[in-house]
């Protein structure tokens, strides 16, 4: 299992992006190993948020969130009080940015690695958790 943060699956999903060869690699290999990929629900609109920025065209972002839904190769896990909780005290320690601090948290509590290109998520967020590139 990994937990994904937004900037993977942008990057996997846009071939413009940095590093969407190495995501898009790391994905391969995830699936043929049939590894379950999760993340926050967040992850939603955070994609939505980057594709919209990224496009300019808000239609584009609603069209990308349908495709992530229905295709079912993320687990989507819901944001619970505990869950909030824990990713408030990670950004407090970590000074990492309060939705990062969730895909920490995530992580942490379902003791798997994070799969990030955020360089501060990489950073901050292995003082908690396993962080890691897509490669």
């Amino acid at each position: 299992m990994a937990i994904i943060d937004a900037s993977v699956y942008v990057a996997l999903i846009n071939e413009r992006e940095v590093g969407h060869a190495s995501s898009w690699a790391w994905f391969q290999q995830a699936q043929s190993e049939e590894e379950l990929i999760v993340a926050p629900v967040i992850l939603l609109s955070e994609v939505a948020s980057a594709v919209s920025r990224g496009s300019g065209d808000p239609a584009v972002a609603h069209q990308v969130v349908e495709q992530l839904k229905r295709a079912n190769i993320v687990e989507l896990v819901a944001v619970t009080p505990p869950l909030a909780e824990r990713a408030a005290d990670i950004a407090a320690d970590t000074k990492i940015r309060g939705c990062d601090a969730i895909y920490v948290a995530l992580a942490e509590q379902l003791n798997d690695d994070l799969v990030t290109l955020d360089r501060q998520q990489l950073e901050r967020g292995a003082a908690v958790v396993t962080t890691r590139k897509p490669r």
